[in-house]
């Protein structure tokens, strides 16, 4: 097969294998099995359909429903099998009797993890979501290199967004434009999140003030959408003049995703959205001072939450009423609601932790503003990955 894609580099999954093989050990487990196309990509370089089983103590091995060559030609786990029938997975596998395997029990199917357990011939399921989802969170060199890579051409992209945006343009058809010029310029394509019902095809979120409603999403505001079934993300209401508006952006470079926000209005923003703006950038800059390894997520959050009743935001910081979203950010990677969570009971910071950190202010119907930044935490404070402007005002 010709070349197509490239090739993620070797000594990147040796170094996620084994540290996946250590979290097997020291949790008394004997493999785990790995099935959706985040963890196939990440532990074998290409997310196609199948499975990676890696035992604890021997070589891990990438099983292939289909298109053997592709796999062939980009895996980077030698050892490749056809998956063959699934009653007979674990004799594929040649796993042992009364082996305790981690699966990703808050993604797979009931339904498949059922099918799965009546073959499994006295192998026994642990989940291990938590273990998998901890070691991605905490990314390499390699990997912050490809999400600041995305974050720049999301702020390249708002750039291109002042050229564009008019007060007639809807939001829907704004976010067209920005996604095909992202695409065009390098965008990989797909959003991947793991929450359940949170499919996301468009990459350039776009919500007006008249056409922000309360959340529908695990987003501090939604825009209604375009249907019932879909009800949030852009719509056809137009931007309008002096009425600020936010384009929430995912970059994506081979898969993984960086998460921007910014504020934008087509006139002048007025003394009082331009002091509500500098409020977000208080809460941005101390953001900045503050996070750190070590730091807990969650005393943090506190912080943040009496500084937004300083500067006297509260009433609307993160949505309004019952309808707050219960969280200021979130990790990023090859899944944008990735580990750790920064929220009331979030852990501790450590150095490799990638994370977005959105504060917002949303008046449902009437105002929307708002900054996101993609940081990486060093070895002694954060670098911001995204250094677009906090504002843009247009014509």
């Amino acid at each position: 097969m010709s070349e197509v894609y490239s090739r993620l580099p070797e000594a990147e999954i040796d170094s996620r294998i084994a540290r996946l093989k250590e979290h097997l050990r020291s949790a008394e487990l004997d493999g785990a099995l790995l099935m959706t196309s985040a963890e196939l990509y990440y532990y074998s370089g290409v997310g196609t359909g199948g499975a990676v089983y890696v035992p604890a103590e021997e070589d891990p091995i990438r099983l292939v429903e289909r298109n053997l060559e592709l796999v062939e030609s980009y895996s980077l786990i030698p050892e490749i099998r056809l998956m063959g029938r699934m009653s007979q997975l674990f004799q594929t596998l040649n796993v042992p009797s009364n082996s305790r395997i981690a699966m990703e029990s808050d993604v797979i199917p009931y339904s498949l993890m059922s099918y799965l357990q009546s073959r499994a011939d006295g192998i026994h399921f642990s989940d291990g979501s938590d273990m998998f989802r901890t070691i991605r969170s905490k990314k390499s060199d390699y990997e912050i290199e490809l999400i600041e890579a995305a974050a720049k051409l999301v702020d390249q992209s708002f750039e291109y967004c002042t050229e564009i945006a008019t007060p007639e343009m809807t939001e829907i058809a704004l976010s067209m434009r920005l996604d095909a010029w992202m695409v065009e310029n390098g965008h990989a394509g797909f959003i991947t999140t793991r929450a359940f019902n949170s499919e996301m095809l468009i990459y350039s979120y776009v919500v007006s003030s008249s056409g922000s409603t309360l959340n529908t999403f695990f987003t501090p505001v939604s825009g209604v959408g375009l249907s019932l079934k879909y009800p949030l993300g852009p719509t056809r209401q137009k931007l309008g003049r002096n009425r600020p508006f936010l384009v929430d952006s995912c970059g994506n470079m081979k898969g993984y995703h960086s998460d921007t926000t910014r504020t934008f209005i087509c006139g002048k923003f007025d003394d009082d959205l331009s002091a509500k703006l500098d409020s977000l950038s208080t809460v941005r800059s101390f953001l900045i001072k503050k996070m750190k390894p070590g730091v807990n997520l969650g005393d943090l959050y506190s912080n943040v939450i009496e500084l937004s009743i300083e500067l006297g935001i509260h009433d609307q910081f993160m949505g309004v009423n019952d309808d707050k979203v219960a969280f200021i950010g979130h990790g990023v990677g090859l899944e944008l609601d990735e580990l750790p969570i920064f929220y009331s009971k979030g852990p501790d910071l450590e150095q490799g932790n990638v994370l977005a950190c959105e504060p917002k202010i949303i008046t449902p119907g009437h105002e929307v503003l708002g900054i996101e930044d993609t940081y990486v935490i060093t070895s002694s404070g954060n670098d911001p990955l995204s250094n677009a402007p906090d504002r843009f005002e247009i014509g």
